[in-house]
C-alpha cells in the first residue's frame, strides 16, 4: 500500500479499527476511442494502490485535483507547424499542472506535450517510426533494459535542463525534470492493444503486425513496464514526503 501524509483524502476503515489510511489518486488523460487503453499503466496503478479517474480530451474539461497526472498518446501533434489549438491548450494545462510540483508521467504524445511545456521542441519526422527496439541508456538505469514498443511520427528534443535518461539517434526517448517524466515508448502496450490501435487509426495491418508479434512474444513486457514505473515512483517526491 502506498502511504503518504501528503496524499489525497483519508478513507475511514471499519469504525472499530479507529484509524484511517490514505489512498493516492491519479488522473489519466486520453481520447475516448483511440490511444485510450491503459494497459500496463492501468494494472500498475491498481497494483500500487492508486484510485484512478479517466478523463477525455473531447470533453475539454479542466484537469481535476489528484496526486498524479498521466497523459497518454494521441493521433494529434504538438510538432512545429502541426500543433492545433486543442493541443496548444493541452500544453498550457500541463504547464499549469507542473507548477504544483505534483508527479506527471507523459507517454508518447504526453511526453511530447511535456517537452513543449518546459521549453523543449518536437518536430515532425518524414516517416512514422514503429518498432520494438532497445534504447540507449546508462547502465545504472537498469529499469530501461530490454526492447520497448515505439509508434510515433514526431521526435522529441528534451528541454535543455532535462535529465535525458534514454535516447535513440532520432530523438530523446525518456527524460525528466523534477517530478515530471516523459516516456516516448508505449509502456502501456500489449499485443491486443496494438491491433486495436492500428484498426482504430486505419493503419494497414502490415504496418503494425511485426510490432504486435514481438510484443506477444515478450512475456516480460508488462513486468518491465511496471519496473520502469516503479523506478519513477521511487524517484518522485511530493513536497518533503515521498510518494512511495
Amino acid at each position: 500500500m502506498l502511504l503518504s501524509s501528503r496524499i489525497s483524502t483519508p478513507i475511514q476503515l471499519a469504525k472499530p479499527l479507529g484509524y484511517s489510511f490514505w489512498v493516492p489518486t491519479a488522473v489519466v488523460l486520453s481520447h475516448h476511442h483511440v490511444a485510450h487503453e491503459l494497459g500496463n499503466v492501468g494494472t500498475w496503478l491498481e497494483a500500487r494502490g492508486f484510485s484512478p479517474t479517466h478523463i477525455y480530451r473531447e470533453d475539454a474539461g479542466n484537469i481535476p485535483e489528484a496526486d498524479l497526472l498521466v497523459v497518454l498518446g494521441s493521433p494529434g501533434s504538438v510538432a512545429e507547424g502541426y500543433c492545433l489549438p486543442p493541443a496548444t491548450a493541452e500544453i498550457e494545462a500541463v504547464a499549469t499542472w507542473l507548477t504544483t510540483g505534483k508527479p506527471y508521467i507523459g507517454i508518447c504524445f504526453g511526453a511530447q506535450v511535456l517537452a513543449c511545456a518546459l521549453g523543449g521542441t518536437v518536430r515532425r519526422m518524414p516517416n512514422t517510426f514503429r518498432g520494438f527496439v532497445e534504447v540507449e541508456h546508462s547502465p545504472t538505469q537498469s529499469y530501461l533494459d530490454g526492447r520497448w514498443a515505439l509508434w510515433h511520427e514526431d521526435a522529441i528534443t528534451a528541454p535543455a535542463n532535462a535529465e535525458v535518461l534514454a535516447s535513440l539517434p532520432h530523438a530523446d526517448m525518456v527524460f525528466r525534470i523534477g517530478n515530471a517524466w516523459g516516456i516516448q515508448p508505449h509502456i502501456e502496450f500489449d499485443a491486443p492493444i496494438v491491433e486495436r490501435l492500428g484498426q482504430s487509426m486505419g493503419v494497414a495491418a502490415t504496418e503494425w503486425q511485426m510490432l504486435q508479434a514481438e510484443l506477444h512474444a515478450d512475456k516480460n513486457y508488462s513486468h518491465r513496464a511496471h519496473q520502469l514505473l516503479d523506478g519513477i515512483l521511487d524517484a518522485v517526491e511530493v513536497g518533503e514526503t515521498r510518494v512511495r
